[in-house]
């Protein structure tokens, strides 16, 4: 196991490109972290500066103490799993799982392998231990009974297998996952991804994990790291990020389906706290809102996630139903009302249509505040 700090860490490409900026991260010994942003966000620039593959254009990256600014990859004690699983197609398995270990081996000249009896022994002792290593992770992950075989008779679920496997037998202070499955279907996905949690519990190691997918993040993550352009949005535990965003940009990027957000204006009138956004008017007496009214009124951003959001027959604003979703225990119904598109999360209601006619309330103690002019700060909710 192992420590990454980083700070301040950036990364320009030639042109003046900034893919990463001043990005400050700490990951503790054995813990699972994820980086997950929309593409071109620098998730995997930053990962690749964790492997060596990249440059550190400014700040310093330290692994246990150590700053790894300028050592080369092999000397960083890292496996890193790519998303093409990059394995040899002329090499069976076992071999493949193996090659790491076999290229790290020194030969001697040819004159001292033939008299040498020492060396003999030392090999086939060395042969010994990385069978032993091989084995080990195979049973692991389950694919003892695949060692024979060629990756072009592996699914890709086995393929993915092999290449962690090929990462396990290293036995690395620091475990690199660059999206690997992106390529798989949305089932085995879901099967891998439980996978990688038992390993992470069985093996204890430092796991850093780049995806682009939010649920991946939330379900993986002891820790997740938001980013957006290269910047650092959010990081803390999946049910903080989920229960109390940042900003605007965690707040919509976080959450399936995303969070309903209104631009407004917030006021206080006799005693009760309004917003107000084109033609929808909220009321709501919201106690943990109370320290921002010395500055009302002022212009915001309200966010209510969908299953915050209620359906009901009357008594709340009038809306026009655009489309339900089934999803069998649940529904996503798609409403317009007041000139604004909604999301609501409700149970499996057979009465709800297409075109019908419903009315929207929404759990203002729930829902939360950003600010309008600065769409990366949060006000309070």
């Amino acid at each position: 196991m192992a420590s990454i700090q980083l700070n301040r860490v950036g990364k320009i490409y030639p042109g003046g490109v900034h893919a990463v900026q001043s990005v400050d991260l700490s990951i503790e010994h054995g813990e699972f972290v994820v980086l997950v942003g929309p593409s071109g966000c620098g998730k995997s620039t930053l990962l690749r500066m964790i492997a060596g593959l990249e440059t550190v254009s400014s700040g310093t990256l330290s692994i246990d103490g150590v700053v790894m600014n300028d050592v080369p990859p092999q000397d960083r004690d890292i496996a890193m799993v790519f998303q093409n699983y990059a394995l040899y197609p002329h090499m069976d398995v076992r071999t493949n799982m193996a090659f790491g270990l076999l290229r790290r081996r020194r030969f001697p000249s040819r004159l001292k392998a033939c008299f040498s009896s020492a060396y003999a022994a030392s090999r086939r002792i060395e042969r010994s231990d990385i069978d032993a290593r091989v084995m080990a992770a195979a049973n692991t992950l389950g694919i003892e009974s695949l060692l024979a075989r060629k990756p072009a008779a592996l699914s890709g679920g086995q393929r993915q297998r092999v290449a962690v496997g090929r990462a396990i037998v290293r036995q690395p202070k620091v475990f690199l996952f660059d999206e690997p499955l992106s390529n798989l279907d949305a089932k085995l996905r879901v099967e891998m991804r439980a996978e990688l949690r038992m390993l992470h519990r069985r093996l204890g190691a430092t796991m850093v994990y780049v995806t682009h997918d939010q649920e991946e993040a939330m379900s993986l993550g002891d820790r997740v790291v938001v980013l957006q352009d290269g910047w650092t949005q959010q990081i803390a535990t999946p049910r903080e990020i989920y229960e109390t965003p940042a900003n605007q940009f965690v707040a919509g990027f976080v959450g399936t389906p995303t969070m309903n957000l209104f631009q407004g204006t917030l006021a206080c009138e006799s005693g009760r706290m309004v917003f107000t956004s084109s033609h929808l008017r909220l009321e709501g007496s919201v106690p943990s809102w109370q320290p921002i009214v010395p500055s009302l009124p002022r212009s915001c951003c309200l966010g209510v996630r969908p299953e915050h959001v209620q359906l009901v027959a009357s008594g709340g604003t009038p809306a026009t139903i655009e489309a339900v979703e089934h999803y069998g225990d649940r529904m996503d119904v798609v409403i317009r009302s007041c000139g604004h598109r909604i999301v609501a999360r409700t149970g499996p209601d057979a009465t709800l249509r297409d075109g019908g006619a419903v009315a929207v309330q929404f759990d203002l103690a729930r829902a939360h505040l950003f600010e309008s002019t600065k769409p990366f700060a949060r006000l309070i909710g």
